[in-house]
């Protein structure tokens, strides 16, 4: 459709309506509306204009419009142009750059209209002209800013509705919680929380929070779509409108699964080198205290039992030779103390207990330690039935253990009543059984009695000569260093039994 020039504009108005007209025109400053004459020169010029694109009428008017137009888009070419169009279709509207009068660039909307007389005569151009510069750049802020929001992969960065709904849905949103967008949008978040989480309305209080004080931010446990779990950081931004309006929230979660992880083994491997630290430090500990055991202890030891044995043989006083004995059995008491500790030690190192073991039939300790038996305690009968058995092991450790157990048996035993000792070769192991009769071991303490520190109640309340409580655990100690096992059965009627088993040394295939 042509417009026709009183249609636009009153050029043939007179008077008062020419007046209005023309007020109206100059009270408009955010429009550049002016006149171009058919060649398309400025004839024309409003306040609005003139703010807009820098000119006062004096300057412009006379001028062709085509110094409105940057350099790169023809100018001469274009506005011929555009002139065209307009008249041929009566208007030619557009957006694009233009230029003012100290050069810089504004965005417009133009609308140029062709003005006809009443024959159809062309008479000019009503030019107008929209700055929209701020509103592109807030456009193109908003562009680049969901560019941004699309390309970003590591973050879910999404809106919510006021209720909680979500709005929209970014590509890191779908890798990181496995949604797509049509699977997600307009369901309530709380979708990602755990429903240990949904108690006390976390998610309502969440929202309260960020409303409250503009943002919500924490760690803790989310689900994926699959329902596995992932750590993550959250936080909530409210959104406002320019009246102060909730209008939604700004939503971003990071994946932090994998730091945690990184953390907690970076935290047990610092624990796992404490550890080892504070091992290696008991463990020195426990070698300088071998190490005063067996020198600082054991020597003095040594030297009051060398000067004993010396007094022994020159004093004659039958007093002074009985508190000597009495002496000398407290020495080699402590000695036999301080050689417990040393094993006890040596048990819970990572070096063990020493031992040197060789073939060997261990019918002979057992054969010197029962001969020595009868000859300390003559009145006890001894029940001695022992096969040959070669074993791989240490002579002076297995004379520890069986002189330990046959002397406790006699200890703790029916004197008019024999100890028993048998051996029992095997296929593969050999079988020691060591039996008394008398007082039964409690049952109570009978699970703990290879224990070190511990000692039977009998023990603790008739021996006189009650030692640390160690014999049973380093014989076992040392039975399970030959690779063999020992346990213990005691009851009224069956009297106590200890059983050492050991492997038999094996023949060598040729």
């Amino acid at each position: 459709m042509i417009a026709r020039a009183e249609e636009i504009l009153p050029i043939h108005a007179e008077g008062e309506t020419a007046e209005r007209f023309r007020l109206l025109i100059e009270s408009v400053k955010d429009y550049a509306i002016f006149i171009l004459d058919p060649d398309g020169r400025v004839s024309t010029w409003n306040p609005g204009a003139e703010r807009i694109k820098g000119y006062s009428a004096k300057e412009i008017i006379g001028k062709h419009f085509s110094v409105f137009y940057p350099p790169e888009v023809s100018p001469a070419e274009k506005c011929q142009f555009e002139l065209e169009v307009a008249a041929r279709d009566g208007r030619f509207e557009e957006e694009g750059w233009r230029l003012r009068k100290d050069g810089s660039r504004l965005w417009a909307n133009v609308t140029i209209t062709a003005l006809r007389d009443p024959t159809g005569l062309l008479v000019g151009y009503a030019k107008v002209t929209q700055d929209l510069t701020a509103r592109r750049a807030a456009e193109e802020e908003t562009r680049r800013f969901r560019l941004l929001v699309e390309s970003v992969k590591d973050y879910a960065i999404f809106m919510l509705d006021p209720q909680g709904n979500v709005s929209s849905w970014n590509p890191g949103a779908q890798r990181i919680k496995g949604y797509t967008s049509d699977e997600i949008i307009g369901r309530h978040f709380s979708t990602f929380y755990p429903p240990e989480a949904l108690v006390d309305r976390k998610c309502e209080r969440e929202l309260e929070q960020a409303i409250a004080e503009g943002r919500f931010e924490e760690e803790g446990w989310r689900l994926r779509k699959d329902g596995s779990r992932f750590w993550a950081n959250v936080t909530i931004t409210t959104l406002r409108d320019s009246f102060g309006k909730v209008v939604g929230f700004a939503k971003i979660t990071q994946d932090l699964t994998e730091r945690r992880e990184a953390e907690a083994n970076s935290r047990a491997l610092l624990e796992q080198r404490a550890a080892l630290a504070e091992k290696a430090r008991i463990q020195e500990f426990q070698e300088r205290f071998l190490a005063i055991l067996g020198h600082d202890l054991r020597n003095p030891l040594a030297s009051i039992d060398m000067g004993m044995g010396i007094l022994s043989q020159q004093i004659q006083d039958p007093a002074a030779v009985r508190v000597l004995g009495r002496m000398q059995s407290s020495s080699k008491r402590m000695t036999r103390m301080i050689e417990q500790i040393l094993d006890l030690t040596r048990a819970r190192l990572a070096t063990g207990l020493e031992l040197q073991p060789r073939p060997m039939e261990l019918r002979e300790p057992l054969t010197k330690i029962v001969e020595e038996m009868r000859t300390a305690y003559p009145k006890q009968a001894l029940d001695f039935q022992g096969a040959n058995a070669t074993i791989f092991g240490d002579p002076d450790r297995m004379e520890q253990v069986f002189s330990n157990l046959i002397g406790n048996a006699i200890l703790h035993g029916d004197p008019t009543r024999p100890v028993v000792i048998r051996v029992q070769p095997g296929d593969q192991s050999v079988k020691v059984s060591i039996q008394n009769r008398g007082e039964p071991i409690p049952l109570e303490i009978q699970p703990r009695l290879f224990d070190p520190f511990r000692r039977g109640e009998r023990e603790s309340r008739t021996s006189k000569t009650a030692g640390l409580g160690l014999g049973l655990y380093i014989s076992s100690e040392i039975v399970r260093g030959h690779g063999g096992c020992i346990d213990v059965d005691s009851s009224a009627d069956r009297g106590t039994t200890f059983r050492v088993e050991i492997p038999l040394l094996q023949p060598v295939s040729r």
